[in-house]
């Protein structure tokens, strides 16, 4: 189950890849608009920047609760097998 735990640990990376890659993001966006005056399409565009930013965060969330959720299926059906072969052999 090593294969099982490593895609765990590459899923949480990932995420917080995307969470940091986000902040990153959304921190140079406002530090711009402490310079000058946004107009409404300045704010239109930020607005869609941030959205666009919780999009990736919230698909890589997805894909680690898939992940989990596939290691735990796996988890149980193998646990499963190694019932019915005990319950099997004890017969």
């Amino acid at each position: 189950m090593a294969g099982t735990g490593d895609r765990i640990t590459d899923f949480a990376k990932r995420g917080q890849e995307a969470v940091s890659g986000a902040l990153d993001t959304w921190t140079d966006a406002l530090g711009s608009f402490a310079t000058f005056r946004p107009t409404a399409e300045d704010a239109r565009g930020l607005l869609d920047s941030g959205f666009t930013a919780a999009e990736k965060v919230l698909a890589v969330q997805r894909d680690f609760a898939k992940g989990v959720l596939d290691a735990g299926v796996q988890v149980v059906e193998k646990a499963a097998e190694v019932g019915e072969k005990v319950r099997t052999t004890k017969s």
